[in-house]
């Protein structure tokens, strides 16, 4: 692996050729793991270079920091837009559209009894190692976790996804975890702050890097991410990604 990936702390991204996986490769759970010199072993059969990796030690708090009535019109619909045209999959938010309206409601504080289980229905909702609703959350405290239009209902969104991560698998609820401790995926957190600091061209640029994760997990951040500022700017209740023509700020 090579510098640059989004690694931190606690996980390294490999960039695999697209006719090997983990799977081919003969990787399962509970393999024993070793690290040493800076080359990661795993039971013999995977051997990483991580002499070379860059940690992605994260983005200060004030660089972060937002509010609805402050952010570019531009680059929310660049968010947008970008995520219409090169996004994967996609369809499971009508399925759980009550429970998107329900989490939108309880996060602006006006229904924060619905906010629990909102985020119980969607913790664990969809296939494969981090489920779509998971993604979805991810990019969503990424987004939310600067909010000035969230802070009063962001302790009770916290506290719903650590007493239900039960729910979801272990793969997942590790992220999520790192997620509520403030630790990040680089490419996750810099579409954050391209949003707030950046232009339109800087967006797409964070998105498109956030998109190429994975089968959809990229796509299904930054579906959060896209939703947590476009719920706080426009009140929009709806789950798709499109944009009126509003002009830009």
């Amino acid at each position: 692996m090579g510098p640059g990936l989004g690694s931190a702390a606690a996980f390294i991204n490999l960039d695999l050729p697209e006719n090997i996986d983990f799977i081919n490769l003969g990787l399962a759970p509970d393999m024993p793991v070793s690290l040493a010199g800076g080359w990661l072993w795993v039971n013999g059969i995977l051997v990483v270079d991580c002499r070379r990796t860059c940690i992605w030690q994260g983005r200060e708090g004030a660089e972060l920091a937002w509010r609805g009535e402050e952010l570019t019109w531009a680059n929310l619909t660049a968010l947008g837009q970008a995520l219409s045209r090169w996004g994967r999959g996609g369809g499971w938010e009508e399925r759980v559209a009550d429970s998107l309206r329900q989490l939108r409601s309880g996060l602006l504080g006006r229904e924060r009894d619905k906010l629990e289980g909102a985020v119980r229905s969607l913790l664990g909702y969809g296939p494969g190692l981090t489920p779509s609703g998971d993604d979805f959350l991810l990019g969503l405290l990424a987004v939310t976790g600067g909010g000035v239009d969230y802070r009063v209902c962001l302790e009770g969104f916290h506290g719903a996804i650590a007493a239900n991560l039960e729910r979801t698998n272990e793969i997942s609820s590790f992220f999520l975890r790192q997620a509520l401790a403030g630790d990040y995926h680089e490419y996750l957190q810099e579409v954050v702050y391209a949003v707030i600091n950046g232009i339109p061209a800087t967006v797409i640029t964070a998105v498109r890097k956030l998109l190429a994760l994975g089968a959809t997990s990229g796509t299904d951040m930054a579906r959060g991410i896209y939703l947590g500022f476009s719920w706080a700017v426009t009140g929009s209740e709806g789950a798709g990604t499109s944009h009126g023509g509003r002009t830009a700020s």
